[in-house]
């Protein structure tokens, strides 16, 4: 991080990183405004401050400190016009922090109930055609494909948990084809402006920052194999690459709620584009 300007928000510390201008921390906040996140000055919570990222969109492995903060940051892409952050951006940020649906508004939402191993390349699948339905290249019907399949294990087999924080399924993925009623999860898929939305949910509220920050540790090198979760640890790395933003929300202990944009053009090359990451842990 650099010593970039910051603007204190409505307990939101919207700070440039050393990719930025002080201009354009300044220009981002009426379009942060416009989109409904809060821009008046207020009490800073006791727990500190909750930090708004703005940079070019370019994760590094610097990056990672930024998501092992108290709260972790919010990093913001400036990828809109005049290097301002995109509206849709900004709409979905406001949303993640006033608790509201992360899904655009008036988009038809496609919701699919999963218990059985079986049922997540049947949601890939399902997600991979309503790609083409919307006229959406072939690169980025695998990508969404890809997408599903790494939110869904993650969400059917890593967050389940028994009343000791052990988890029921991560560690036997390979034995598994059903995961009790009460361990369902939920992926949901909808087609806007040329994007698809993913957003999987699941009833245990356990996701963490680290993870994340571990993925972005590597970030422009090998992908590095962590099999400490019961999984091959490379479905983060795998998401981050695809999307164009990811934005996750906990409430711990009862439910984690994960966003992901992919993107419906032909460009290949995806992990070098510009990024958003938002964690909001509640």
């Amino acid at each position: 991080m650099s010593t970039a300007p910051y603007l204190e928000a409505g307990g939101l510390l919207l700070i440039a990183d050393e990719s930025l201008s002080a201009a354009q921390l300044e220009q981002a906040a009426p379009a942060l405004a416009q989109g409904g996140v809060a821009l008046h000055r207020g009490p800073v919570p006791a727990a500190g401050p909750r930090r708004l990222v703005l940079f070019d969109g370019r994760l590094a492995p610097s990056h990672a400190e930024l998501l092992r903060r108290e709260p972790p940051a919010l990093l913001l892409a400036t990828r809109g016009e005049e290097g301002r952050p995109a509206a849709w951006d900004v709409r979905l940020l406001g949303a993640l922090l006033r608790g509201g649906p992360l899904l655009p508004d008036g988009a038809a939402v496609t919701r699919h109930r999963m218990q059985r191993v079986a049922d997540i390349n049947t949601v890939a699948d399902a997600a991979s055609a309503a790609v083409g339905q919307a006229r959406g290249s072939r690169v980025a019907a695998g990508l969404v494909a890809d997408v599903v399949h790494e939110l869904a294990v993650n969400a059917l087999l890593d967050a389940p948990v028994d009343a000791q924080g052990q988890q029921r399924y991560a560690h036997r993925r390979t034995e598994v084809t059903e995961v009790a009623a009460e361990d369902a999860c939920e992926l949901s898929h909808a087609v806007e402006d040329g994007r698809m939305w993913l957003e999987v949910v699941d009833h245990f509220g356990g996701l963490r920052p680290g993870p994340f920050a571990r993925a972005l540790e590597g970030w422009g090198g090998r992908v590095r194999v962590d099999a400490s979760g019961g999984g091959a640890g490379l479905g983060l790395r795998r998401i981050l690459e695809h999307c164009a933003t990811v934005a996750v929300r906990v409430s711990v202990g009862r439910e984690s709620r994960v966003l992901c944009v992919v993107d419906l053009g032909e460009a290949r090359r995806r992990a070098t584009q510009p990024k958003s990451l938002l964690f909001c842990l509640q």
